[in-house]
Formats: C-alpha cells, sequence, structure tokens
C-alpha cells in the first residue's frame, strides 16, 4: 500500500546555471525518492577541484540517512500513523527533505565556495532550514576554516563579538536578544572570556563554531547561519559579511589560497 516510488533513482547529470555570481557549474547530480510519507530531493555538484569527493559523501550520507529513517514501517512512520489513528481530522503530514546549493567564486583568489542549503519539514506549522559549505583552493584542496583564522588565545570569543557587533548594525533584522545568545556572547562571564555553565545550560559552547559556514569572496568572508540561529525564525537563513580589513587581526598568515 504505501511503496516506495523513486521519482529520480541514481544520478542525473545536466548543465546547471547557477545565481550566485552568475556563475556556471559544469554538472550536478540529483538524487530524488517519494513515498506516500515522504519527499527527499537532494543534489550535489560536479566540482573537480573536489578531489576527495567530499561533498558527494556528504551529500549521498544525507540522502540515505533520511530514507533510512523515515522508512514505511520504520519507527518514525508508525509512530506518525499512531497519532493520525488518535485524531483522525488531524491533515495529513508529508515529510520532506530538500536540499540545494550555491556555487561561489573568488577569481582574485582562485577559490570557490558552495553553500548547501537544507530544508527539512516533519510536521507543525514550519520546517526548518540548515547550512553546510564546502571551499577548494585552486590546488584542489579543501579549504578548512582553522586555515585561514586564528582562534587561538580567545580570538575566536573576540571575533565572534565583530560578528555581533555587525549583525546589530542592522537593526531590521538582528536583535541582541537573539545575536549573543545565539554565538554564546550571552553565555560569558563578567571577564569576557569564561563560559557560564549555568547560565547557558551547558557543558561548553565552542566559538569556532560560529565560523564553520563560510563562503570565500574577494571582498572578505561570508558567514552562514541555520534558521532560528541568530535571528527570528521569520529571518530564514541568515549571513553576516566581515571584510578582509575587518579580519586581518584574526588572519593566519600564509592564507591558504
Amino acid at each position: 500500500m504505501y511503496k516506495s516510488i523513486a521519482l529520480c533513482i541514481g544520478l542525473v547529470l545536466f548543465m546547471q546555471k547557477c545565481m550566485s555570481g552568475g556563475s556556471v557549474t559544469e554538472r550536478k547530480a540529483v538524487l530524488a525518492d517519494s513515498t506516500s510519507f515522504y519527499s527527499i530531493s537532494v543534489e550535489y555538484p560536479e566540482e573537480n577541484r573536489d578531489k576527495e569527493q567530499a561533498m558527494r559523501a556528504f551529500v549521498m550520507d544525507r540522502y540515505q540517512a533520511k530514507k533510512e529513517e523515515w522508512k514505511v514501517g520504520g519507527p518514525v512512520y508508525e509512530e506518525e500513523r499512531k497519532v493520525t489513528r488518535a485524531f483522525p481530522d488531524r491533515a495529513e503530514i508529508r515529510y520532506t527533505f530538500d536540499m540545494g546549493f550555491e556555487r561561489f567564486p573568488a577569481d582574485s583568489l582562485g577559490t570557490v565556495s558552495y553553500l548547501f542549503t537544507t530544508y527539512e519539514y516533519t510536521g507543525g506549522a514550519n520546517g526548518n532550514t540548515f547550512v553546510n559549505s564546502y571551499c577548494f583552493s585552486k590546488d584542489k584542496r579543501q579549504v578548512k576554516i582553522e586555515e585561514i583564522l586564528d582562534f587561538s588565545a580567545h580570538k575566536d570569543i573576540r571575533l565572534s563579538r565583530v560578528l555581533a557587533e555587525r549583525a546589530l548594525s542592522d537593526t531590521t533584522l538582528f536583535f541582541k536578544d537573539f545575536v549573543e545568545p545565539g554565538l554564546g556572547l550571552a553565555y560569558l562571564k563578567p571577564d569576557g572570556v569564561t563560559l557560564d555553565k549555568e547560565k547557558c545550560q551547558c557543558d561548553g559552547f565552542f566559538f569556532g563554531s560560529n565560523f564553520q559556514n563560510f563562503v570565500v569572496e574577494d571582498r572578505g568572508l561570508t558567514f552562514y547561519f541555520d534558521k532560528y540561529t541568530i535571528a527570528p525564525g521569520a529571518a530564514g537563513i541568515t549571513h553576516i559579511t566581515l571584510s578582509w580589513e575587518d579580519l586581518r587581526p584574526y588572519l593566519k598568515k600564509p592564507l591558504p589560497f
């Protein structure tokens, strides 16, 4: 009765123009699967700089994990069926997982960055949206943020304050009550560097996590945040750009580009 209907099995490769910067991705791969309970669609670029196939591995892992988690007859499916039987007038819920990407070239630096955006809906008024990023140098090597920025000697906290200051300069989108907790700054003790574990109700906060999703651009670095992280849900995915001049005190030398 609830047989899986594959909308697209395997890889479908075709020419794709990405909107960001008018850049062109040579090919992209698309995977999709659908049942009466869920709809899953993912895509990733066929980027020759990604010689380790990191992006493909990331996307395939998410794709297979969701298929397994939401499979007909599995725990999640059966729980939803149980709720439906208890509340027969409830509107039918169809789980959704949709992942796409944008490409950002930085011509002066010889880098190309990819930003993956994932929308997931499992009921309720709204779904959630997440981001993940990858950056590659011209010598076909994946670049990590720790190779660009120096987080030692509490520089990760200092740079988080720079992010907060830049965000709060836009009063139409960002608010202190969202930004400072989202960046972990609201949970620091008066000395400005020690985490107050009672305030955050956590064992720790990695301030370097504020910079993990980034895009390298000619003008600087743009940092992206999941929905709800540093702004109200209506804002969706948010981002903050810091120029190379803003970042100068925190840059490692030489840069890995």
